[in-house]
């Protein structure tokens, strides 16, 4: 076993407490990760990306010109982002570097399907039942919806690719698939059933030969489960029931969505500061310092500004570039990129660098953009 792939192991395991609530004492384990992975990539690097490096600048520019509240702890927050941005992100780049990308975004997305597959399994036992909204084994049902979405275009990607290459096709994936869906139903997540949909569109679209194929595994997967339709959309109905008597399916996000906005308007070239807010959405937000931007995509302009977005963004559009111009089936980290793009809409998250969906997000833009996908 190579030194990459002892690293990688060693990485997916100390990021497993994020994504499993009975591990969440663990948690330690990540913060120790991202201190020793951003030494072991730098040492290792050939150069340094401008993009993530011109990002990181402008937000400390941004803190020291803004001056926002203590509360949200911005240079703190900053101090992890670069971390997380230098062990998993695309800071240091190197072939070393581009392959340990690759192996531990396909690694994390194995543990996606893994843990997507046994939360649905766990509904039998009565796991979690109790709850007003499903998790699984996660410790919130967002975090399943993003880590089954990720573990059903992983599985869909598999059958596709056992298409192309005339593999024989084992039951594995098609039953990981149907479980995934399963779990991501059952987290009543609808950013996350929408960015899934839209990943499996991407996939088909961009499939070389055999797009009927996929379009009839599709619609074998949702036959499978379609006498469960009921109990399994439950969540998602009332969610949207909830919606329609507040004027809007997306009710919940209108408000952060203007907020974000005016906050641009009022701060256009740095932001209001790092991880941080000028209008406060939640009273709890200035004792606790937790918030909630309602979008990645507005967040961070609010947050950065342009300064700090449009490397951000830059990234992000180089990763969905390269990836549409792979040749034949598109690489998974493609696939999973087309999933962020949409739910980030709805979900900010891109630069809370103690999120399992960040690390997900910059593990897969890392993956995207290595020249070894």
């Amino acid at each position: 076993m190579t030194r990459t792939q002892l690293t990688v192991g060693a990485a997916a395991i100390a990021v497993l407490p994020l994504m499993l609530a009975v591990l969440q004492p663990f948690s330690p384990a990540y913060y120790g990760l991202l201190l020793l992975l951003p030494i072991l990539r730098g040492i290792q690097a050939a150069s340094v990306s401008i993009l993530p490096l011109c990002c990181l600048l402008s937000a400390a520019v941004g803190i020291i010109v803004n001056q926002p509240p203590a509360v949200f702890h911005p240079w703190e927050r900053l101090g992890m982002f670069a971390l997380l941005m230098g062990g998993i992100g695309p800071l240091f780049r190197s072939r070393k570097n581009d392959i340990l990308s690759v192996q531990l975004f396909h690694l994390l997305s194995a543990e996606c399907l893994l843990i997507g597959s046994i939360s649905a399994a766990a509904i039998l036992f009565g796991i979690d039942s109790g709850r007003p909204l499903f998790r699984g084994l996660t410790p919130h049902s967002m975090i399943l919806g993003v880590v089954a979405g990720i573990g059903f275009l992983s599985a869909f990607r598999s059958i596709l690719q056992c298409r192309e290459n005339r593999n024989n096709l084992t039951l594995r994936h098609p039953l990981g698939g149907c479980a995934c869906l399963i779990a991501l139903l059952l987290s009543s997540s609808r950013s996350a059933l929408l960015a899934t949909a839209g990943g499996v569109l991407y996939l088909l679209f961009k499939t070389p030969s055999g797009k009927g194929f996929g379009l009839l595994t599709a619609g074998v997967l949702l036959l499978l489960i379609l006498p469960f339709s009921s109990f399994l959309t439950e969540g998602l109905s009332n969610k949207f029931a909830s919606g329609a008597e507040a004027g809007s399916i997306i009710s919940s996000r209108e408000g952060l969505w203007s907020d974000r906005l005016q906050e641009f308007k009022e701060h256009p070239f740095l932001g209001v500061g790092f991880a941080s807010q000028s209008i406060i959405t939640f009273a709890h937000t200035l004792h606790s310092g937790i918030i909630e931007p309602g979008s990645s995509w507005l967040g961070s302009l609010s947050m950065l500004g342009l300064c700090g977005s449009i490397p951000l963004f830059c990234m992000i559009a180089l990763a969905v570039r390269r990836g549409a111009r792979h040749p034949g089936l598109p690489p998974l980290s493609a696939c999973v990129l087309i999933f962020f793009c949409i739910h980030m809409v709805f979900e900010g998250y891109i630069i809370s660098a103690g999120s399992i969906l960040c690390l997900l997000l910059w593990s897969c833009i890392s993956a995207a953009l290595s020249s070894t996908d």
